[in-house]
């Protein structure tokens, strides 16, 4: 997820992202249920590319690891939604808002620390020279993506889009994210 928004962003396109579930796919155009009730149709160019996530476990995350994390307040700090372990070439460092919760951010960096804490593990992340901290609990999705097809974009089936609206109004998917596996992106 944190891989594809930089993309995107590189790319020079402000980056739509789309959250639901495939109501169908034909003809290179994805229909998405989306999360807030609507229908989304995102045309699907053959080059966009399509991933899913596996499980990740606390020992991949180790110094130097790259991640994306997602985030939302808690108590006095960040408590991780979901992290994900980045390609080691998606090395752009950055912190901004984020749509998964009210109030959640994005945070990709290097992982700097792991410590273990009474409430779970505590991940201090390096991002532009700063230490960020931000707690890990038994509800955080730990997740790296892999590899799927478009036969993986099944009706019913969880997706994360990230789009881009041309000028007449049409959707582009730039990458989709879909479930397998009974791993399913954060919706």
């Amino acid at each position: 997820m944190a891989f594809a928004a930089t993309r995107a962003s590189a790319q020079g396109a402000p980056a739509l992202r789309l959250r639901g579930r495939v109501a169908g796919f034909a003809d290179g155009v994805l229909t998405v249920a989306t999360r807030d009730g609507g229908q989304a149709r995102v045309t699907l160019p053959e080059n966009a590319p399509v991933s899913a996530l596996r499980r990740a476990t606390l020992a991949e995350l180790t110094p130097g690891t790259n991640l994306g994390v997602v985030a939302e307040p808690a108590g006095d700090g960040l408590r991780a939604v979901a992290v994900t372990v980045l390609p080691a070439s998606a090395t752009r460092q950055f912190q901004s808002e984020w749509d998964l919760t009210p109030g959640s951010s994005m945070n990709n960096g290097a992982v700097a620390a792991v410590m273990q804490r009474a409430e779970g593990h505590e991940l201090t992340l390096s991002i532009n020279g700063r230490s960020v901290p931000v707690r890990v609990d038994e509800r955080t999705a730990l997740v790296r993506p892999v590899p799927a097809t478009r036969a993986d974009l099944r009706e019913g089936a969880a997706v994360f889009v990230l789009a881009t609206r041309g000028t007449d109004g049409a959707l582009t998917a730039v990458r989709v994210s879909v479930e397998k596996d009974g791993v399913a992106p954060p919706t």
